[in-house]
């Protein structure tokens, strides 16, 4: 099915629309978004009482410092964009990819995580606590000065990932899988002393 352009959003819901290079500027109360592409669009200047995406097609777009906590994003794409410091604490992602993005500062603490990947992404100073999750994939992503506190990481493939500084409490790493230069990393944070 053709996507109609538009040029804004409207309130309440969003299906089968095409956007390209919009800034959006306004206050939002809600608007759901279903089957829409975004390509280069910025949504840094809005203001969203609450948003959810649903099979969606984001390419280049700025969400930087957005504050869309306590919602939904199930069946999206975000490629090639600026999501440095934004918040989806509370929120529920399932079968969604991230890639490509700075999610730099992102706060992802308390989500429900569900057939999630980030592949190349710039996770650097997020916090990820107390997250529940399941076939979350973490491919070359940058996790450095990460938190992952009461987060099980239980069967949690990091080991193509930076992980300078990563703050991770010992009762929840049992079962992390990390490469053999991570392992020297990690066992710092249990007080270990490697000599050589």
């Amino acid at each position: 099915m053709k996507k109609e352009a538009k040029k804004d959003l409207e309130e309440y819901y969003n299906e089968n629309y095409q956007f390209t290079n919009i800034t959006f500027n306004k206050y939002y109360d809600y608007t759901e978004i279903k089957n829409c592409t975004f390509t280069k669009c910025s949504f840094e200047n809005a203001t969203f009482q609450g948003i959810d995406f649903e099979n969606s097609n984001l390419t280049e777009c700025n969400l930087s410092n957005q504050e869309f906590n306590s919602r939904s994003v199930i069946k999206t794409i975000f490629k090639d964009c600026n999501m440095i410091g934004i918040n989806l604490q509370d929120s529920y992602i399932s079968d969604t990819v991230f890639e490509n993005c700075n999610l730099m500062y992102a706060n992802l603490n308390n989500t429900n995580i569900k057939n999630t990947s980030f592949i190349n992404c710039n996770l650097d100073e997020s916090s990820i606590n107390e997250v529940k999750w399941k076939k979350l994939q973490l491919d070359n992503c940058s996790l450095e000065n990460v938190e992952f506190h009461k987060t099980s990481l239980k069967d949690l493939d990091i080991s193509t990932c930076n992980i300078k500084n990563l703050k991770i409490d010992i009762n929840h790493m049992k079962g992390l899988i990390v490469n053999y230069n991570q392992a020297a990393q990690i066992s710092t944070i249990l007080g270990i002393k490697i000599k050589l």
